[in-house]
């Protein structure tokens, strides 16, 4: 058997700051060079960032890759501004040198034959779910996107998606328009103007529980990227588990990224 912590899964990088904004509600967007992760990294695959030298904090935060660049050798996060160790991230200025474990973890995997596909990202969720858009919409395919957020602010990624000719909707819960009810009514109407072949979700349960009822009404493939704390990173510890239809699986190592009917099924 494979060890864990075999130099093959431990992918220990250094990255270069490049950018670090704030782009409102609360989050910020960094892009980082290191050509090692830009070239392996795939759609949903996550990044463990020591923020901080020293062992305080001891942990690595996990990241899912925003976008990436395979050509220029740069990947780029959006992250929330919570607690301690992203707090000393808001403090990352171009030209640090930062420590990056990565990427790890299941990708999202678009089925062959696919014409369209539907994301539904929710707050930080939707970092996931965009350079799964643009990577589809780059194979031909049509995207079907639901970004939901508190509000307008807490919202991101329309533009990137946009440009890539994606089709999408922000609903907040400012208006009421992220209502589940709603967003079943969008997803319906997309279905209605072209059959959708996927679906994808990230950041809310109950847009989980909507994107696997959606999936088994109309019997099209599913997957949900969980969000767990997380430690090690590599499967190791099992700080991360979460209960499946096949048991409890390791969220860093097995996932993130899991057929909705192996989460709600």
């Amino acid at each position: 058997m494979k060890r864990a912590d075999s130099k093959e899964d431990v992918n220990m990088r250094s990255g270069v700051v490049l950018a670090n904004e704030a782009i409102g509600g609360g989050y910020r967007h960094m892009a980082v060079n290191c050509p090692e992760i830009a070239k392996e990294v795939k759609d949903g695959q996550v990044v463990h960032i020591k923020v901080k030298d020293g062992n305080e904090p001891l942990l690595r935060r996990p990241f899912s890759v925003y976008l990436y660049d395979r050509e220029a050798g740069t990947v780029e996060f959006v992250y929330a501004v919570k607690g301690a160790g992203t707090k000393i991230m808001a403090g990352y200025e171009p030209g640090d040198e930062i420590d990056l474990l990565g990427p790890t973890g299941k990708a999202y995997e678009l089925k062959e034959g696919a014409k369209k596909i539907a994301i539904l990202g929710r707050g930080v969720g939707i970092v996931s779910l965009v350079s799964l858009g643009v990577s589809a919409a780059g194979k031909g395919l049509r995207v079907e996107a639901i970004l939901s957020g508190k509000t307008p602010d807490h919202v991101f990624g329309r533009k990137v998606l946009e440009s890539s000719a994606a089709v999408v909707h922000e609903v907040y819960d400012a208006d009421g328009s992220s209502d589940v009810e709603n967003v079943r009514k969008i997803l319906e109407r997309s279905r209605q103007e072209g059959a959708i072949d996927q679906i994808f979700v990230c950041g809310s349960k109950r847009l989980g529980k909507l994107a696997y009822d959606f999936s088994q009404e109309h019997g099209i493939d599913g997957y949900i990227s969980l969000e767990e704390r997380m430690a090690c990173g590599i499967g190791v510890c099992y700080v991360c588990v979460c209960k499946t239809t096949k048991g409890y699986q390791r969220v860093c190592k097995d996932g993130p990224v899991f057929p909705l009917a192996e989460v709600y099924g």
